[in-house]
């Protein structure tokens, strides 16, 4: 299962809708883009901010990430310039059905790069372009 840096993050920072997305994601193997590394760290910096967690707590939330990098239990797939250049593609695809933005139209390159069961995004415009493309989704 694919997961956007949104919904990855509600696996490690509790959310309203935190346990849904962990029931849903249960049992599957979890892929997202490279570019997840950094988006959930700027997650995390935010909810410091915003003292929902702490340093401590943000520390110990990434190391936990990292792990699961290193071990494999969440496969990030690689960002280069051939998924950069899909993601012009996926964004004239959509065009002028879907305004996807840049980061959303790389993790849908990234997807279609790797096909790993449907996409999991909470983004109403990612899910659009998703829809548009013939994706499949987790609902």
């Amino acid at each position: 299962m694919y997961l956007d840096s949104c919904v990855l993050a509600k696996l490690f920072v509790n959310e309203p809708d935190s346990a849904s997305c962990q029931d849903k994601v249960s049992g599957s193997v979890i892929v997202s883009s490279q570019l997840a590394y950094g988006e959930l760290f700027s997650t995390l910096l935010r909810k410091e901010r915003a003292r929902e967690i702490n340093s401590a707590q943000r520390e110990l939330l990434w190391a936990d990430f990292e792990r699961q990098v290193r071990e494999e239990t969440i496969y990030l797939a690689n960002l280069d310039g051939t998924i950069v250049r899909r993601a012009k593609d996926v964004m004239r695809d959509v065009h002028p059905h879907v305004p996807l933005r840049t980061l959303d139209a790389i993790h849908l390159a990234t997807y279609l790069s790797v096909i790993t069961g449907p996409l999991f995004t909470k983004d109403v415009r990612m899910r659009a372009a998703a829809r548009f493309l013939e994706i499949p989704l987790v609902e």
